[in-house]
């Protein structure tokens, strides 16, 4: 199956934003090829962890990059960010009563093609976009 990887259409001109974007693709890449190579469920277990443990890590920089510069619409973007930690407990909890499906392969992907990208693009692009208006520089 095909998955969409990085690409700099995504950046939002943020480096460390940026930066870490990269690597949660990176991370949920290695998930659905986790998946997709049948690898025991230990190996998958851990790496649906570590991308829980990154997606928290991830989002309470963001959310304290947003909070630092008194970002208007922080508290809307901590609603989306929800959004995506209750979606990867549910990942869990399928591949947990599932084990690695060709299914689970399939909501990776569409988690990455639906949610991530056009959170990144819109909702991240609209801080971005904020920072460059009130000339608060990148962070």
């Amino acid at each position: 199956m095909k998955r969409i990887q990085w690409d700099d259409s995504l950046a939002i001109g943020v480096p460390t934003l940026d930066d870490q974007h990269k690597t949660w693709f990176e991370h949920l890449a290695a998930l659905s090829a986790a998946i997709d190579a049948n690898y025991e469920m230990p190996q998958v277990v851990k790496t649906i962890d570590f991308l829980i443990d990154y997606t928290n890590f991830h989002f309470s920089s963001e959310e304290g990059q947003m909070a630092a510069v008194g970002y208007p619409r922080l508290a809307e973007h901590q609603g989306r960010h929800q959004e995506l930690r209750n979606t990867l407990q549910t990942l869990l909890l399928d591949f947990e009563e599932e084990g690695p499906t060709q299914r689970l392969v399939a909501t990776v992907n569409d988690l990455l093609r639906n949610w991530l990208v056009q959170h990144i693009r819109n909702v991240d692009g609209q801080f971005a976009a904020f920072l460059r208006e009130s000339d608060r520089g990148q962070t």
